[in-house]
């Protein structure tokens, strides 16, 4: 088990510097490896295209692997490998940069971070978008029931555990924070993987977990602990989107066709994976290791295809105000200008009743 503490704000620019060095440290490391992202994407013996994709298995993106098994990139001429992943940190963008891969699952900030550190990597696609409902959140901010922590502003003061340090769940956190009369400087931010939450919160070595599904129903589901409600949400607005694919730039825009037929695909899979709950619940089980009983009673992801760019340009924005960027790029310096707008953000799937 890995912890990591939040550098202090007085560090924050050296931080930023720690980050460019480490891509750069990522792409020499990989540098001798076979392909580069200038080049065509790679042609099966059997005519197909081959895509290799950093994934992490979270139900944030179960229709990405729900897709392969129901043959659908294949029908649209793909190979889809799904190689277990690097998440959101500088060895996926370095293995995007040098073509080990072609697309990465990621959180939203880490493209404009890679971009603001000159690294050339585009958002290509949403994976799915926040919402609040009677029946249960996408993502969770909880705390144990006899916590006195009631509300966002309630965490000042207190530690609190996210995924990953200058990531989107941290950045949620302390912005939904602030907008409470909080103070976002007071809360101390630890490192603790999805999957050691839970322990770390049960055990009370932190205060409270920003988690998403399946870990939040794990806890919610088994009862003594209770969400604070949705932090994406209160920061950002309702129907924002935290979870993309993201590509280089040099590779994108070599091979438009290809990328254009993978978004048709993505479309197909989005649309399944929306109107087939119980399939979706079983892909999560299978690639996440959750209990089956606690993964029946989980709310299920609301997924999308294509940008959210409203939630690109606030992100961005936030990561100024925050310290985690200097500039804020352009839009299209960080989104593949082909990519459609996310067009299902209107209409919740399933009668998902959705808080507006």
């Amino acid at each position: 088990m890995h912890w990591t503490q939040r550098a202090n704000p007085t560090h924050r620019r050296s931080r930023r510097t720690l980050i460019a060095t480490s891509l750069a440290l990522g792409l020499l490391t990989v540098a001798g490896a076979c392909g580069t992202d200038g080049e065509p994407a790679e042609t099966t013996e059997s005519g197909l295209t081959r895509l290799v994709i950093d994934f992490s298995p979270t139900a944030n993106n179960a229709q990405l692997s729900l897709g392969i098994d129901q043959g659908i990139f294949e029908r649209y001429g793909f190979e889809i490998d799904q190689v277990p992943g690097s998440g959101a940190s500088a060895n996926s963008v370095a293995l995007l940069l040098n073509g080990q891969i072609q697309l990465a699952v990621s959180e939203i900030t880490a493209v404009p971070a890679a971009v603001a550190a000159g690294f050339p990597v585009q958002i290509v696609t949403s994976l799915v978008t926040d919402y609040e409902s009677p029946e249960g959140d996408a993502f969770s901010l909880v705390v144990p029931e006899a916590s006195d922590i009631r509300s966002f502003a309630d965490l000042t003061g207190r530690t609190v555990a996210v995924n990953g340090l200058e990531s989107f769940f941290d950045l949620t956190v302390l912005e939904a924070v602030r907008r409470a009369d909080g103070d976002p400087s007071a809360v101390r931010i630890l490192a603790v993987p999805f999957e050691d939450q839970v322990a770390a919160l049960r055990q009370g070595r932190v205060d409270a977990i920003s988690t998403l599904e399946p870990f939040a129903g794990q806890l919610l589901t088994g009862g003594g602990f209770r969400s604070l409600g949705n932090p994406a949400t209160s920061a950002l607005g309702p129907r924002s989107v935290p979870s993309i694919l993201m590509g280089s730039q040099r590779f994108v825009d070599r091979n438009p066709d290809v990328m254009r037929r993978f978004l048709q695909a993505w479309g197909e899979a989005t649309t399944y994976a929306n109107d087939n709950p119980e399939a979706v619940r079983a892909t999560i089980v299978r690639t996440t290791g959750a209990p089956p009983e606690a993964v029946a009673e989980l709310p299920l992801p609301w997924y999308v295809s294509g940008i959210d760019r409203r939630s690109a340009e606030l992100i961005a924005r936030l990561m100024v105000d925050y310290d985690r960027i200097d500039t804020a790029p352009a839009l299209d310096e960080f989104t593949w200008s082909e990519s459609p707008d996310a067009h299902d953000l209107g209409t919740p799937p399933r009668g998902l009743r959705v808080s507006e």
